[in-house]
């Protein structure tokens, strides 16, 4: 993407740079890049909400967005969801065609419904039983017209850790599918899939599809150039005067290597060396940056920094694919050096 041509609202390169630095800082922690994962994940989601263009909303099913922690499965939700605000001048009270709820740690039968109940304002649990409060969930959802409802972190209600939690949300689910009116959207770790899948009665709600989210590989030309692009784009939306040819093999394969392919955190160490830079005045963000703000964070006991050191020699990590084995010689160029 072009300095001069951005997403409606984006302000410009030079723009952006001569900002105030609360207002640069900002710009960085909010980034958003509508990278590949992201749109597969939104289209998914709402292939499952209105199977048909120019069709109605499906009704009676359940969907599973699964993946590994901030691979962006909450981000993508969030915004289908802002997709679809409240309409609240209807005649016939508020509609809320999608909703989104974020259930709670340790999640059980009082939390999944204290959580629905207050995005839909169906009540609450301090002034009546949690069976009460749950007729109200079931009312206010065929009220409200609410046509696909968003249940993220479900690995906090569907674990086999807490058995008697699980049961009990798992029927909650299947009282909510049974209304006919609306589909279940659910989002959390893989293993949560396989909890659900296991159980043939939501398995049965309409053969639970999903999709999975996973982080970049650096294991094909490919996804290489797809985590480079990724790179390049966040580069591209960055508050400083000049970009860092963040999308070159050197950087990219570092970036790869500190955030394991996991745009989460990809996003947080761009935006640390980012403060950094801030800070020093500096046109733009320098590997001296990504290097003092990877020491803040590396490992107990490492001594190794990508940005200083060589990356061939890295050590393994534990949670990474693959590492890169090839790096170019300088930042600013891409011939590779064995």
């Amino acid at each position: 993407m072009s300095d001069a041509i951005q997403d409606k609202g984006v302000p410009g390169r030079t723009e952006r740079a001569a900002k105030p630095a609360g207002e640069r800082q900002l710009i960085m922690k909010n980034l958003f890049v509508g990278h590949d994962r992201f749109e597969t994940a939104t289209a998914a989601v709402e292939r499952f909400h209105m199977p048909v263009n120019g069709g109605v909303p499906d009704f009676g099913s359940l969907f599973v967005l699964a993946g590994d922690p901030r691979t962006g499965k909450s981000y993508a939700l969030k915004r289908y969801a802002r997709g679809f605000p409240a309409d609240l001048t209807g005649t016939e009270g508020i509609v809320r065609r999608v909703a989104y709820v974020d259930l709670p740690v340790g999640c059980n039968k009082g939390g999944f419904i204290t959580a629905v109940a207050g995005v839909l304002n169906a009540g609450d649990v301090t002034r009546m039983k949690v069976d009460a409060l749950f007729g109200n969930v079931l009312n206010a959802l065929v009220k409200q017209k609410v046509q696909l409802l968003i249940l993220d972190e479900v690995q906090e209600a569907f674990t086999t850790a807490r058995p008697g939690a699980l049961k009990d949300c798992q029927g909650l689910v299947r009282k909510i599918l049974n209304l006919g009116t609306l589909n279940v959207a659910a989002a959390g770790l893989v293993e949560t899939y396989r909890i659900m899948a296991a159980d043939p009665q939501l398995e049965g709600r309409g053969g639970l599809p999903y999709h999975i989210m996973l982080p970049y590989s650096w294991d094909s030309d490919g996804e290489r150039d797809l985590f480079r692009l990724l790179c390049a784009e966040i580069d591209g939306r960055l508050p400083f005067a000049t970009k860092s040819a963040l999308g070159s093999k050197w950087y990219a394969a570092r970036l790869y290597w500190v955030s394991d392919g996991i745009i989460g955190r990809l996003k947080d160490f761009v935006y640390k060396a980012g403060c950094r830079a801030l800070n020093d005045g500096a046109e733009r963000v320098e590997a001296g940056h990504f290097a003092d703000a990877w020491d803040e964070i590396r490992p107990i006991g490492m001594t190794f920094n990508p940005f200083r050191d060589d990356i061939d020699q890295a050590p393994t990590r534990v949670a990474q694919a693959a590492k890169p084995t090839l790096q170019p010689k300088d930042p600013t160029q891409d011939a590779f050096v064995k």
